[in-house]
């Protein structure tokens, strides 16, 4: 019994040890492979994203990053829950917090990338008419019966 634990342990830590998660941006021109550890393996750029210029490219690589670690991490959050049981699951997320999926409300779609949104137009306001028999309603009085 103790060498079957050992080695589902050790099969446990290789597995967590490999493990990646692959996450496209929301807006389809960024792809990330990512570690738990926030290790990127692989990146892939859609050209169109790189005529955007460099600030747009750096928050797209960061959100996309950020995104595939987060998967990573929920990844391995279930594998140890389905190796260890959910009891000891849930022990092992109140020492170390709570899993990404759980703390956020949506983790795999971040809000729109501030580089591709345009500024909100402003509208102004049409003028208050006043309305000069707003209280004739209450001056008839068959309606006050």
């Amino acid at each position: 019994m103790n060498e079957e634990r050992l080695q589902a342990t050790e099969r446990l830590r290789r597995e967590l040890a490999a493990l990646t998660a692959t996450v496209e941006h929301p807006n389809g021109t960024c792809m990330v492979t990512a570690s738990p550890k926030g290790e990127i393996k692989a990146l892939h750029l859609h050209p169109s994203l790189l005529k955007q210029g460099a600030q747009a490219v750096g928050q797209v690589v960061t959100e996309t990053v950020g995104l595939a670690t987060n998967a990573a991490v929920q990844v391995a959050f279930n594998k140890t829950a389905l190796a260890l049981g959910d009891g000891m699951a849930i022990d092992v997320e109140s020492i170390t917090g709570d899993s990404p999926f759980r703390s956020t409300w949506n983790p795999v779609v971040p809000p729109e990338s501030p580089a591709e949104q345009a500024p909100a137009e402003r509208r102004t306001r049409a003028p208050r008419v006043e309305d000069p028999d707003e209280d004739a309603f209450f001056d008839n009085p068959s309606w006050l019966r």
